[in-house]
């Protein structure tokens, strides 16, 4: 009876890991506990609605530190960024000859301080639609310095 429990359970597993490997249509979601990025959270949620029976969605806190073998997994910034969305492991996608990368603050949130990114919740919403545009490789955005620039409010 043990060895039939643990055939069926080892039959349960080997397909739940092959499912997933097969099925890699998954959102991850990495956002701090304080306003700006909780702000972004709420409105990206509400696109994510639209895609949560196609997408696996999770949510990482950035600063919780489990969450950091995950960023650096995915060559998130190992300091201080408020928020990134991958979608199936990619953060950069190609849109009309531009390269996008959901990583920092969308563009409705420009002008709170620090970390203003170059996406819209448009361009996410193109990327869940065609996740075969997703780039390759994780290659982190350069942010313009502006000496002007203060800390992003709580």
């Amino acid at each position: 009876m043990k060895i039939i429990k643990l055939l069926l359970l080892c039959s349960v597993l080997i397909l739940i890991f092959s499912c997933k490997d097969n099925n890699n249509t998954t959102v991850e979601v990495f956002y701090k506990n304080k306003t700006p990025s909780l702000k972004t959270l709420e409105k990206v949620n509400i696109t994510l609605e639209d895609f949560k029976d196609i997408y696996l969605i999770t949510y990482y806190e950035i600063t919780d530190t489990e969450s950091m073998e995950i960023i650096q997994r995915y060559n998130l910034p190992d300091t201080h960024f408020p928020f990134a969305v991958l979608i199936n492991g990619k953060y950069s996608i190609e849109i009309k000859s531009k390269k996008i990368d959901f990583v920092h603050f969308p563009i409705f949130m420009h002008g709170i301080g620090r970390h203003e990114g170059n996406w819209s919740l448009e361009d996410m919403r193109v990327a869940l639609e065609n996740p075969h545009l997703l780039l390759e490789e994780n290659t982190l955005p350069i942010l313009e310095e502006d000496e002007n620039e203060t800390e992003c409010y709580d």
